[in-house]
């Protein structure tokens, strides 16, 4: 049995990828969920998270608090105004019954970490700052986690955040840079990436919802908000899931295609280019690879799986 930890900002898509990945008891154990400022505030990141575990129905690992802002950026950059001001889609939901753990995410991580060298594997579906500083306390978990799996960057298309920059590295690129220069085993799934042929289609939402499952009708209308941002920018009914792409890559890798190792690093300079994922997949620096970088996903077999695990 595969042992994970996720590290979210949870948002609407975040919910899918933590409720997928409990439901996926034959394929993995969620050793903790450890939450990060991002999508929303921190106090939002973990109620939702909390929330999807209770969604869930399978079983509640233990969810700690981390990093309320960025680890050097002083005001932290939030997607409420694509997943809504609580984050799933205006449902303001009640406090769930479970509260967080006391410790904080960062020393979580080193715990588990460190207790269980080379069997853990990290999936961050948020910005990078509660690993980052789990890293800044002890290196050695760079050495000793199993697997990286990160969603963020993007590699040839526009960012989502501006022009030049994803997302979760926007929000916290110094933290972003030092996983890159940590030396951990990490595949990254970028932006453009998780989003190719992958949004939920409205034959796709019909067939998610033809059998009226509990788990599936959240799910769906957690992502109201999402649906809505989609539609005015992009002008079609489509909305993208991204999180749970690459939930779906870690659960089962056999969706991933031409993955390849580069070298990769982080614009840190504050001008139009902040927050930039740059990917040197010709090697022309010459410099060692530090990332494994998916090139493309099976699109269909990741809607078939993560259907799957919503409404069985």
């Amino acid at each position: 049995m595969r042992r994970l930890i996720i590290d979210t900002d949870t948002g609407s898509d975040d919910v899918w990828a933590i409720i997928a990945a409990l439901r996926a008891v034959e394929n993995i154990h969620v050793e903790a969920i450890t939450v990060v400022c991002g999508n929303v505030s921190l106090d939002l990141c973990v109620k939702n998270a909390l929330i999807a575990c209770e969604v869930a129905n399978t079983y509640f690992p233990p969810v700690y608090r981390g990093m309320a802002r960025p680890l050097v950026r002083e005001k932290l950059f939030t997607a409420d105004y694509v997943h809504g001001s609580d984050g799933l889609g205006e449902m303001h939901l009640p406090d769930p019954a479970r509260q967080a753990e006391s410790g904080h995410a960062a020393d979580a991580i080193i715990d588990l970490v460190m207790s269980a060298p080379g069997e853990l594997e990290i999936v961050t579906l948020g910005p990078l700052s509660n690993l980052a500083m789990a890293y800044l306390k002890e290196p050695r978990i760079a050495e000793n986690i199993k697997k990286l799996w990160i969603m963020g960057g993007t590699g040839f298309d526009q960012g989502n955040a501006t022009p030049a920059a994803e997302f979760n590295v926007y929000v916290d690129p110094e933290a972003a840079s030092i996983i890159l220069g940590a030396g951990f085993p990490a595949i990254w799934v970028t932006w453009d990436v998780a989003c190719s042929g992958t949004p939920i289609t409205p034959e796709d939402v019909k067939l998610l919802l033809a059998n009226d499952h509990p788990i599936a009708r959240f799910c769906y209308r957690c992502t109201q908000s999402l649906r809505e941002y989609d539609r005015k920018k992009f002008g079609h009914e489509e909305f993208g899931i991204i999180d749970s792409v690459i939930m779906m890559a870690l659960i089962y890798p056999e969706i991933m295609r031409g993955a390849y190792d580069a070298y990769c690093e982080i614009e840190l300079n504050r001008g139009i280019a902040y927050g930039y994922f740059s990917i040197d997949k010709h090697k022309q620096l010459h410099k060692p690879c530090n990332a494994t970088v998916c090139s493309q996903v099976d699109a269909a077999a990741y809607k078939q799986h993560l259907f799957h695990l919503l409404t069985y």
